[in-house]
Formats: C-alpha cells, structure tokens, sequence
C-alpha cells in the first residue's frame, strides 16, 4: 500500500513537469509575499494554492518571514507561521500535504539574508518535523540568496532550488532544480493593459519553452497581477502564475 501511494505521487509530482497544463487549477498558482495576507500559510492553504512563498530571514538565532528587516513581526516566523501549519494538515491529511493525496504543496523559501547562514538555520528547522522529510506530497524550494549551484547536492535530498533559465550552471545541476522562476521586466515593460507587444513574445515564449524542454515548470515573478494577465499567463503556457490576489486568482482558475 506505501509502494502504491508513493507511486502515485511521484507520477503526480513528475506530471506538471513536462510541459504545459492543459488545464490551469488553483495548484498553478504561486502565492507571492504570502506573508502580506491576513493569515501567513492558512489563507493560500486554504484556496489549496500549489506554490506558497516565505520569505525568510535570520535575525540572530530566528527565522523571520518578512521582506525586509522593517517588515518583521515578532509574530511571524517560519516555525510557527508555515511548519508547525504544515505539519498539522499532514497529520490530518494522513500523511499528504491535502486531502486530495495527488496534490502537491511547494512552499518556496526566499532567503533575504546572508545565503549559506540562513539556508543551514532553514534545513535544521525543516529536519525537526519527520513528517515533512521526504514526503512526495511536498517540495521545499530555495530562492533568493542561494547557495552555488555547484554545491547543490551537498545539501539534503528533499532540498530543491528555484533555478535561474539564463544560468547555465543552473541547467547543468536541473536534477536539484525544482522550477526556472524570471524576472518579467527582462523581458517586457508591459504593466498588463492590452496585449504584450509582439517585440517582447519571442524572448518570453522561448523563456518559457527552454524551461519545458529540460522538464521543468516556469514562474515569472515581478509580473502585473490581474484577470487579464492571470489568461493571458495561463495561454503563454507559465505553469506557477505569479500573485499577490490569491482569493481573486483561486476564483478565476476555478470559473475557468
């Protein structure tokens, strides 16, 4: 019975890795600055958003979310506001990160401070909760201040990376790399009002196709945030959509 459930999620996870959806659902979208909304991790858990964003920092001896050092609250730390959260609704959930033993949760960790301080503090809180460890229903991925990505398999197995699709060091270590995420305004200045100029397609389709072709799932960050970008995202074929309106976001992959 393990062998069966475990089958099914590696199939699950490995399934949005090769290529395009064919259908867009709440598990495409990414849940950006999720620190910003009412309830940190509770809120996009409860849309059962696919990707949830924590951007941490080391202050001392804790691990903050917040995306500057002004921004912190005493309140919010990666222990109490996403693990212990997460760990519960797997021990509620039998062992799967949602009810639906299919889904996958990515809870994306954007370190802000120094890179390999930060990322050691990160990886010894995750190893206090076993039922996060190696769990097909789950996929911690580190972003911002990264280690080398030729050091990438120094660090545990169940540790994945945010890759870079312009860096090819990053494509040469892909097995340890979770999503190609890039920054929209490299490619356009589009702010989301009519169509992205035709100047700017060649370069973001081929962003995007590159990342389908090693296998890989495609995030722009830094892009605009609304119904018609969320389409227009969804027809260009990005498999995480980007945003900071997750009720808004949930709605519209839901009526689509």
């Amino acid at each position: 019975m393990v062998k069966t459930i475990f089958f099914i999620c590696c199939i699950c996870i490995g399934a949005p890795l090769a290529g395009q959806p064919s259908v867009y659902s709440v598990a495409n979208l990414h849940a950006h600055n999720d620190y910003e909304h009412n309830t940190p991790f509770s809120d996009a858990y409860a849309l059962q958003l696919g990707s949830i964003e924590a951007d941490v920092l080391l202050i001392r001896d804790s691990l903050f979310v917040a995306h500057s050092v002004k921004q912190i609250s005493q309140q919010v730390l990666l222990q109490n506001a996403y693990l212990d959260k997460l760990a519960a609704a797997v021990k509620a959930n039998h062992g799967f990160a949602y009810a639906d033993p299919s889904r996958v949760l990515q809870l994306l960790i954007d370190i802000k401070t120094d890179s390999l301080q930060t990322l050691d503090a990160v990886i010894r809180q995750i190893t206090q909760y076993p039922l996060l460890l190696n769990n097909p229903s789950i996929r911690f991925v580190i972003t911002g201040n990264q280690p080398d990505p030729k050091d990438f398999d120094t660090y545990p197995g169940w540790l994945f990376f945010d890759g870079k699709i312009n860096n090819p060091v990053h494509r040469q270590e892909r097995k340890r790399i979770a999503l190609f995420s890039a920054n929209f305004a490299e490619y356009s200045k589009w702010k989301g009002e009519g169509n992205i100029p035709d100047k700017d397609l060649a370069g973001i389709r081929s962003a995007i196709g590159e990342a389908h072709a090693l296998h890989k799932p495609f995030r722009f960050w830094g892009v605009p945030d609304g119904p018609h970008v969320w389409k227009i995202m969804t027809e260009l074929g990005v498999d995480f959509i980007n945003t900071d309106h997750i009720s808004a976001a949930a709605a519209f992959v839901n009526g689509r």
